[in-house]
C-alpha cells in the first residue's frame, strides 16, 4: 500500500506529472476538518478510481481533544459518521481513518484508542505518531493496542507540522536533516513487541525512498 495525506483544501492530484499515479499511490487521506460535501466528493472519486480513500485528524485540532484521548475519539467518529451518512459504497475498510496523536502518555492513548473502538469497533484504522517512542509502551500497552486492531504508523522524520508553512526551499533543507532511519524506527517498536505486519512507516513525501510502502506526507511535498 501506499498512501498519502491530501493537504488540507485540495483535491487530489492523479493525473500531474508529479501527481499520485506517478508515485504508484494505491490511496489518498483527506482532512476530516474539510466541508462534508468536499469531502464527500473527494472520497468518492478516490473510490470511483479504484483507489482507497481515508481521513485523517490531529488530536491538537480542536481545544477540547489536545489532552483527552477520548475526547479526540469521539469527535472524529462523529465527523467520520456524518460524512459517510447515505455515502454509497461505505464499509469497514472506506473509508479508512488514521489518527494522528503525538502525546506520550500512554494511558491517553489507551483511551483514545478503547474509545475509538466502541464507537468504530470494525473500521480499518491507524494511529501515526513521532519516532522513536517505544520506550514508554509496556508490554500491557502493547497488549491492548494489538487487541484492539489498530496498525501502528510512527514518523521517520521529525519536525511540527507548523514548519510546512516555511517556503519550499526551507522545508526542503530542514526535512532533509530531519530523517530518521527507516529501519531504526522499525527496531524501536519491533523491540517492544509488537510484530512487523502491525506497522507502516510514515515517510516525508519529499524524500520517499526507491522501494516503500505505507503513508507519505503530504501530497503537496511530492517531488
Amino acid at each position: 500500500m501506499r498512501f498519502v495525506w491530501v493537504d488540507e483544501g485540495n483535491d487530489a492530484d492523479w493525473e500531474s506529472p508529479n501527481g499520485l499515479d506517478n508515485h504508484h499511490m494505491t490511496g489518498a487521506f483527506f482532512s476530516v476538518r474539510e466541508p462534508e460535501a468536499d469531502l464527500r466528493r473527494r472520497l468518492l472519486d478516490t473510490k470511483d478510481r479504484g483507489k482507497q480513500g481515508g481521513c485523517y485528524a490531529a488530536w491538537n485540532w480542536w481545544p477540547e481533544t489536545t489532552s483527552d484521548g477520548a475526547a479526540f475519539a469521539e469527535k472524529v467518529s462523529g465527523l467520520v459518521k456524518t460524512t459517510i451518512k447515505g455515502l454509497p459504497g461505505t464499509s469497514n475498510a472506506f473509508p479508512k481513518v488514521q489518527l494522528n496523536n503525538e502525546r506520550h502518555e500512554p494511558d491517553e492513548i489507551l483511551a483514545m484508542l478503547r474509545r475509538w473502538r466502541q464507537l468504530q469497533p470494525q473500521r480499518d484504522t491507524s494511529w501515526t505518531f513521532e519516532s522513536m517512542q517505544g520506550g514508554w509502551m509496556s508490554p500491557a500497552f502493547v497488549s491492548e493496542v494489538l487487541s484492539l486492531r489498530i496498525r501502528l504508523v510512527p514518523q521517520a522524520y521529525t519536525g511540527r507540522m507548523a514548519d510546512l508553512e516555511l517556503p519550499a526551499a526551507m522545508q526542503l533543507e530542514q526535512f532533509r536533516g530531519s530523517l530518521i532511519a527507516q529501519d531504526v524506527v522499525l527496531r524501536d517498536l519491533l523491540r517492544r513487541g509488537f510484530p512487523e505486519g502491525s506497522i507502516s512507516l510514515f515517510y516525508d513525501a519529499a524524500f520517499l525512498p526507491p522501494y516503500w510502502d505505507g503513508f507519505a506526507f503530504t501530497m503537496g511535498r511530492l517531488r
